[in-house]
């Protein structure tokens, strides 16, 4: 076998059982002629599916049906799960299965690993594949849509609703109906700051051509669900209703499409949610997210403060006085200090780079460490989390690279395991989820909240996201996890490792990265 063939097989198995003579080609770049990252693991002796290759970039493709499609290392149904796919996303698959044990459609090797069971969750055929939700778009800070349900039991349709089936699930359509689109006008999100290649908002939020719903110049409610990224309506046989929302619940949704919507023929409009179900959009109102987000280090460093209240002003001190600025400062406004500090009349005041003072009391200061965790070395990756100050800095080595403000569990300092507190100590990113449904207690049970974006999870039950539902960052109010808003969480799961292979919705630990370790301090 030659090295390259073994590197591919490495890549393919995920975590070995020993590093192979202590070869780590993932640590040397290496990199195969169609840029797959071979990575260094051992190949066990006793197993039968060592030798399967990499399928090329160009092969043919297995498809998923449902969310949640498991790719495991190896063909069976006992294997370890190393990652997923979403609804209606594809990756490159082996031309033949390498194995039909335990599935009747067959173990197909998919790129850059692992192995998916056809049949159920997954096809190869290709005219099976209609009326799926169009794919996340990664480079924005919100990979979909999102919507909050206006009202209690909004439905959830499996499939697309007759008429008829609309007046039996809905009561008060004809009420619904009468109301007519919601011309409501709509201000900027996330997704309307732009980013650079690395993910970094480089501007203020602006309404351009081209935007989400924006039609000349203005978005409203009504434009804002007027979209179309898929060919035909979702179809489904059996029972057509699959549940309801509660009120102010969140959903992401793909695509939306116009269907008979009453008994006098109106055409009523329908989201397609990211797992391919159907929401009416006259039951839902957008949800933009918060445009807020923390500042890049890569040029500026520390230190540097966030305002953390409201009524906060800059100062000038001269002779012993501090002289009070007229223009109040913006909440949470990021600051970056000289690291000079004054003492005036018994209160501390921090020096900005502009040259305006500010009273220590009123901010959130993130100072540069001089003394840094092991681990923080070379250029790993590694995010520090405050747990007083609510805030998250992100390192490369001894690098601060970002900085922002979070919202850990509201329970701080006590017992993880019996308050709603987020745990303390050292750990890994185990796992990376495009979406993800958040346990209600995270939101204090008011409502329920699917497709979470940028999920990084780092023990079970505990993870880093972005929240599309609120801003409520520089304040402890999660159950256990760590939420930012969805640029900064954007940010932080684009730039964090393990990588996420093309076509894939989640990937698991033991897909042979370094990993990035998550230190979470009081």
């Amino acid at each position: 076998m030659n090295p390259r063939t073994r590197a591919f097989l490495r890549s393919l198995l995920g975590r070995g059982a020993a590093l192979l003579g202590g070869l780590l080609i993932a640590g040397t770049g290496c990199k195969s002629k169609d840029g797959a990252s071979p990575l260094a693991h051992a190949e066990p002796a006793d197993d039968a599916f060592a030798n399967v290759p990499v399928p090329p970039a160009d092969g043919p493709k297995i498809w998923a049906m449902k969310a949640g499609t498991p790719i495991v290392d190896r063909p069976s149904e006992s294997a370890k799960p190393v990652g997923e796919l979403g609804a209606g996303s594809s990756v490159a698959r082996s031309k033949e299965p390498v194995s039909t044990s335990g599935c009747d459609g067959g173990w197909y090797a998919v790129r850059p690993r692992g192995f998916i069971c056809a049949g159920g969750g997954a096809v190869i055929d290709v005219t099976k594949v209609h009326g799926q939700p169009a794919a996340p778009d990664l480079s924005k800070a919100l990979p979909y849509h999102y919507a909050r349900a206006r009202s209690e039991n909004v439905p959830v349709y499996a499939r697309t609703p007759s008429a008829a089936e609309q007046l039996a699930a809905e009561p008060d359509l004809a009420k619904v109906l009468r109301k007519g689109p919601d011309q409501d006008p709509l201000g900027t999100g996330p997704n309307d700051v732009p980013l650079d290649d690395r993910f970094v908002p480089t501007g203020p939020p602006v309404l351009l051509a081209g935007g989400e719903g924006i039609v000349e110049g203005r978005r409203t409610s009504s434009s804002f669900f007027d979209f179309s990224s898929q060919a035909r309506a979702p179809e489904a046989a059996g029972e057509v209703k699959s549940g309801a929302l509660r009120k102010g619940s969140g959903v992401a949704f793909a695509g939306s499409f116009l269907a008979d919507g009453g008994a006098s023929g109106e055409k009523r409009r329908f989201a397609v949610t990211a797992d391919g179900r159907v929401v009416p959009t006259d039951r839902l109102k957008p949800a933009l997210g918060s445009a807020w987000h923390g500042l890049d280090l890569e040029k500026l460093g520390l230190p540097i403060a966030f305002i953390h209240k409201l009524g906060v002003h800059g100062y000038s001190l001269a002779r012993g006085k501090a002289i009070k600025h007229e223009d109040e400062l913006e909440r949470r406004a990021a600051v970056p200090l000289t690291g000079k500090f004054r003492t005036v009349e018994g209160v501390r005041y921090e020096e900005s780079r502009d040259g305006d003072w500010l009273r220590a009391q009123d901010l959130v200061v993130i100072v540069k460490r001089h003394k840094l965790p092991d681990f923080a070395k070379g250029t790993q990756k590694w995010l520090d989390v405050s747990i007083a100050n609510q805030t998250l800095t992100a390192y490369e080595g001894s690098k601060a690279v970002y900085a922002t403000l979070i919202s850990s569990g509201r329970d701080q300092m006590k017992d993880p395991a019996t308050s709603a507190a987020t745990a303390r100590g050292i750990f890994k990113v185990k796992s990376k989820y495009i979406t993800r449904t958040l346990d209600p207690r995270e939101v204090q049970n008011g409502f329920d909240v699917a497709d979470a974006p940028w999920v990084m999870e780092f023990e079970p039950g505990y993870a880093l996201h972005g929240m599309y539902w609120g801003d409520g960052v520089g304040e402890a109010s999660t159950f256990h996890d760590v939420a930012m808003t969805p640029i900064d969480a954007h940010r932080i799961w684009a730039w964090s490792d393990p990588p996420l292979p093309e076509g894939w919705s989640a990937v698991h630990d033991g897909a042979g990265s370094e990993g990035t370790f998550v230190n979470v301090r009081p």
